[in-house]
């Protein structure tokens, strides 16, 4: 079977998967799309493949341009805003979040704000980076008591 076929078959299924990863249809669209892209550019990868292997393969990539889009979309927001946690409800405690989290390193500030604003997870962050997530975990835990202590 070929990838055309596999993805007449089961291009629902993809988009499904796709809107379960992101929560939007027009992303959930965007990704499988890219999926189908990435299968066209490398159509003789398949050759050697049953229809499962291919559906497989789908699933895969979808996930993979996922986790690319999300990554890039971190890096973008992580670059143009050094807000970390939404606005406070009044302007005093707008003003002391922002002098508590100004008195922290800028290491742990930057996993703070990967970590709360962006929702990314260990690894992810430690991509971002270049540190392990072992070390990313170990700063979000003194950074969570560092402003602890101050509170």
């Amino acid at each position: 079977m070929n990838i055309y076929l596999v993805y007449e078959k089961y291009n629902k299924d993809f988009i499904l998967f796709a809107k379960s990863l992101n929560c939007n249809e027009d992303k959930a669209f965007d990704l499988v799309q890219e999926a189908y892209v990435s299968a066209l550019e490398r159509e003789e990868i398949f050759d050697n493949m049953n229809e499962y292997q291919i559906k497989g393969w789908f699933f895969r990539t979808i996930k993979n341009k996922n986790i690319d889009n999300i990554r890039k979309q971190s890096k973008l927001t992580y670059l143009e805003n050094d807000e970390i946690f939404e606005p406070c409800e009044s302007f005093e405690e707008s003003v002391v979040m922002k002098d508590l989290l100004e008195d922290l390193p800028e290491k742990n500030r930057k996993v703070l704000q990967l970590k709360y604003k962006m929702n990314l997870n260990s690894k992810e962050i430690g991509n971002i980076l270049g540190i392990s997530s072992s070390t990313v975990r170990s700063r979000l835990s003194a950074s969570l008591n560092l402003l602890r202590n101050k509170i």
